[in-house]
Order: structure tokens, then C-alpha cells, then sequence
């Protein structure tokens, strides 16, 4: 069998299993059986591609204590950028995954890299966006959202609040227009929604506002915005950083990239669905990692930020 037919399986079994726990959370047995196969490719994905990487860069082991933890930026492209490279190992054996060993980011491509990394903020942020959907026309509701949203307004600086109440008319509704207009002067943005990648055309992937039915903001929503010093877009919303379209894996279009391109030299976003009441832990336990002993934000520090979260949610 090629290596191209063993990774379309895995991805295949990877993103079957992942719908098994999306659709079946009451069917338990069934849950328990995806768990196991997301446990097994991922324990794969260590021994087919992550760890002979680390090892060859020599990193064979956790840093010890106090030292700098190394910093590794997976490129992928194609199929390979369907399965979660940061997340790959034996989450059960000490030391034998790649959370234990590096600090993992994603760039679509090394222009994109070297594109954001020339754009690193050493000014702290001054001005903030929340977009909270708590409800979505349409959609289910996110019972954690609106609790998120108000932990934000404690973390960040002089955050402004759009989020979706029973007032439509309110001045802080999430409509794409309203976002628009904030997002040019917001240093942080901080997304709590619903999000879906497009099957078939990723500049059709888009974040769930107040108004997603009739105007859409999708990734091409971002391509004429033009910000003022962006730092960091939090896209705390499902599959924001998928490309779903098979025929277009090594375009690497997808609403985390589009915020890259954007401005945002630092973006984090989910790969498929995720728990809201977990997403709002992440983000909570991000933001208090993301600040410094003299109270300030340190955006460059985020990547360090999230992979101490995902550790302390481990």
C-alpha cells in the first residue's frame, strides 16, 4: 500500500471518528470506540511523521525545568495538513508526544511565516474585540459563550463587546458590518462563535455572526479589511482552521489563515468541533498565561501561551 493510501485511511478513520463523538455524545460505547481510534492515529501520526522530525531537529525529550522550550512551525501541505501534527504522540507515556517535547504553530506557507514574523508587535495591546454568539439564528445555542465573554472583559484591554442578545437593535449586535468597523482598530480579536469550513470552496468558510443568513462573514469577508496594528486573532469557534475542500488542501485557505494574511502576525483557532464549555476554559487559562508579572499582554508569547493551556487541560 502507498503512503499515500496509508494517510488517506488514517484521515479517513481520524475524521469518522471525530463525527462519532460530534453525533453519538449519548451513545457511549460508540463514543468511547472513536476515542480509542483518535488515540491510535494519533499514536501513529507520532511514529510515521512527528517524532523522526523532532528527533532528527534533536528533540528527544522534555526541555528540563526552567529552560526554554523549543519552537517548531509545521508547514504541511496536502492531505498531511487534515491530521493534527501539535497534538500527535502517546498521550499516556511521559515524554512520547510532540506537547511534550516542542511548541507547536502552523503557517500555510513560509512566505506567510516570514510575512508574520516580520509584522511581531513589541508594543502591548491597547485595544480589544469580543464577538460573542451565545445564540445563532439557525444554529444551537453556546451555553458557555456568554460567560466567556464576560471573563474577557476582565483579561483584555479596553475590550468592546458585541454580543448577540434579545435586543436586535442594540448597537452591540454581532452583524458583519459592526465587526468590520471594530476590527480596524482592535490590537486582540476574540471570536465565541459558530463557525463551518466550506466542502467545497474555503473562501466560503465562515464565522456564524448575528446576520450569517443573509450576509455572510466568510474568509473573503477579510481580504479588503484594512486593520491598524493587528497582534492576535482568538477564533474560539469550530473548524477555523480547516480546509475541507480536497481538491484545494495545498491552498491552505481557511478563516485562521485568511486572519493571517489579514494582518494578525498570530492566530489561533480549533481544527474541528469542540465543547464550549472546554472552549471557554482554553481561553481563559490562554489569557492568564498570555500575561506578564507586570499585568501586561505579551501577544508574542501566545504560541507558549496556548501549548501551556493545552498542557494544564491535558
Amino acid at each position: 500500500m502507498s503512503a499515500d493510501s496509508v494517510l488517506a485511511r488514517q484521515i479517513g478513520a481520524f475524521t469518522g471518528a471525530l463525527a462519532a463523538i460530534a453525533g453519538n455524545a449519548s451513545d457511549y460505547q460508540q463514543r468511547i470506540d472513536a476515542e480509542l481510534t483518535l488515540g491510535d492515529i494519533l499514536r501513529w501520526l507520532w511514529g510515521a511523521v512527528t517524532e523522526p522530525v523532532l528527533r532528527r531537529l534533536g528533540f528527544d525529550g522534555e526541555p528540563p525545568a526552567g529552560r526554554t522550550w523549543p519552537r517548531v512551525w509545521w508547514i504541511p501541505g496536502g492531505m498531511l495538513s487534515q491530521l493534527p501534527l501539535h497534538a500527535a504522540g502517546d498521550h499516556q507515556e511521559p515524554g512520547q508526544a510532540v506537547l511534550d517535547r516542542v511548541v507547536s504553530s502552523y503557517a500555510p506557507t513560509i512566505r506567510a511565516l516570514t510575512h508574520a514574523r516580520g509584522r511581531l508587535g513589541i508594543v502591548p495591546p491597547q485595544r480589544s474585540l469580543v464577538v460573542a454568539m451565545p445564540t445563532t439564528p439557525g444554529a444551537s445555542p453556546l451555553h458557555n459563550v456568554a460567560a466567556e465573554a464576560a471573563s474577557l472583559k476582565q483579561k483584555l484591554p479596553a475590550p468592546t463587546i458585541l454580543i448577540e442578545t434579545s435586543d436586535v437593535s442594540s448597537d452591540t449586535t454581532p452583524t458583519k458590518e459592526a465587526v468590520i468597523g471594530r476590527l480596524a482598530e482592535a490590537h486582540i480579536a476574540h471570536f465565541a462563535c459558530h463557525a463551518a469550513s466550506h466542502p467545497n470552496d474555503p473562501s466560503r468558510s465562515q464565522l456564524y455572526l448575528h446576520d450569517h443568513e443573509e450576509d455572510p462573514f466568510t474568509v473573503a469577508t477579510l481580504l479588503p479589511v484594512r486593520l491598524s496594528g493587528p497582534q492576535l486573532a482568538y477564533l474560539s469557534a469550530c473548524q477555523t482552521s480547516r480546509n475541507a475542500a480536497t481538491d484545494l488542501l495545498d491552498e491552505a485557505i481557511h478563516l485562521a489563515s485568511a486572519f493571517q494574511l489579514a494582518g494578525y502576525p498570530h492566530v489561533i483557532g480549533t481544527l474541528w468541533e469542540i465543547n464550549d464549555k472546554i472552549a471557554a476554559d482554553i481561553a481563559g487559562g490562554f489569557y492568564t498565561h498570555l500575561r506578564t508579572p507586570s499585568g501586561e499582554l505579551k501577544t508574542a508569547s501566545a504560541a507558549i501561551a496556548l501549548h501551556e493551556t493545552i498542557r494544564d487541560i491535558r
